[in-house]
């Protein structure tokens, strides 16, 4: 297990899951963590924040702990990791660095950007597109409805879409669905393990 490995290395390792019980908006969640950070390392110990990937992609709670410690005149720093954008490159086995949109489904709706349909594109936080709380029991694709009807217009019912979700552990296999866009907000597509959409260039 993850923890136990890091308390090889370290004496006092917290597991901070506790912090999402009696809260209902993840925004809250994260508010919780950067303050607890902050405030033990207020007390003069060097504290850090251990996440899955990038600690700077797509992680809101580094992004407070770092505007927080900031506020309080604490010295910070971020340290690179492997996001889940870097394995996606392995897992679709595409070479990005010619050209790639990457979008958070619920800022891209909010914003109203729509993509470029002759450029590839990925979009990220399937399972919480326009759901501010924090997601109970396993999500289905019908949580992407609004991003389905949103992409339609842009790349038709019928293109073809991959919803890749990569390993995140050692040995966990890659799991790549593919389905027409329309198919996408379907009960039967799960987004329990916040997979990441793959659409294609429509031409």
């Amino acid at each position: 297990m993850l923890l136990d490995y890091v308390r090889e290395h370290c004496d006092d390792v917290r597991d901070l899951t506790h912090l999402y019980e009696g809260r209902e908006v993840r925004q809250d969640v994260y508010t919780a963590i950067a303050e607890l950070l902050v405030d033990e390392a207020k007390g003069g110990a060097p504290t850090a924040l251990l996440v899955h990937g990038h600690p700077l992609f797509l992680v809101s709670a580094a992004e407070y702990t770092l505007a927080l410690a900031k506020k309080h005149g604490l010295v910070s720093s971020v340290l690179p990791a492997v996001s889940s954008f870097d394995t996606l490159l392995c897992d679709l086995g595409i070479d990005y660095g010619y050209g790639v949109q990457i979008f958070d489904g619920t800022t891209m709706l909010d914003h109203g950007w729509i993509p470029n349909p002759a450029v590839p594109l990925l979009v990220f936080q399937l399972a919480t597109t326009c759901n501010p709380l924090v997601v109970n029991g396993t999500p289905t694709g019908i949580a992407v409805k609004p991003l389905v009807e949103f992409l339609t217009p842009v790349y038709g019912s019928a293109h073809k879409v991959r919803v890749v979700h990569s390993g995140a552990f050692l040995l966990e296999p890659t799991e790549i669905i593919d389905v027409c866009l329309s198919e996408l907000a379907s009960a039967e597509i799960d987004l329990e393990r916040r997979p990441t959409l793959y659409v294609p260039p429509s031409r």
